[in-house]
């Protein structure tokens, strides 16, 4: 398996017990510049963040389920779960459908849902390797991501390649 860059977006708004956030951070992270679009990017994250705030309970549900949580031995906050474990399940299938987005696919980025013990957060990864189009036949060709060699000032014009 090659490496991989990671990217975390960290949640922004209120979370649940389980850790699901309503809503994650949607600024454009540098690490992804000149691999995908801003737009498209946005376009993404914002359909996550719109997803998980659609199927989020109402306020209502929620303060219920906190403040009767003491007196029903935590049963009170089944109700906001099922509520969240819905808008977790949708946001994941989501989350797989923007994976097969030629813009993300070809890049290689990928996104993922990762929640851990009471907190989670959107990861995006991609390879630290390019993929250029090769051929007209669509093919991919892995190119390893090198910085320019720096030129010695002693070069002269001769050793230079001309453009004609």
């Amino acid at each position: 398996m090659e490496p991989r860059t990671t990217v975390r977006l960290m949640p922004m708004h209120m979370r649940f017990v389980n850790g699901i956030s309503r809503a994650y951070d949607d600024e454009f992270p540098p690490e992804l510049q000149g691999r995908v679009d801003e737009t498209q990017f946005t376009h993404a994250i914002n359909q996550i963040n719109n997803t998980l705030t659609d199927y989020w309970p109402c306020l209502f549900c929620v303060c219920y389920g906190y403040a009767c949580c003491i007196c029903t031995g935590g049963l009170s906050l089944l109700c906001p779960h099922m509520c969240i474990s819905d808008a977790e399940q949708y946001a994941r299938t989501l989350i797989d459908r923007i994976n097969q987005r030629p813009c993300f696919e070809d890049a290689g980025v990928q996104w993922k849902l990762v929640k851990r013990c009471g907190r989670s957060y959107i990861e995006v990864s991609f390879p630290n390797t390019n993929y250029t189009k090769k051929g007209t036949l669509g093919g991919y060709e892995k190119v390893l991501t090198q910085s320019p060699t720096p030129r010695s000032s002693a070069a002269s014009d001769a050793d230079s390649p001309t453009l004609l």
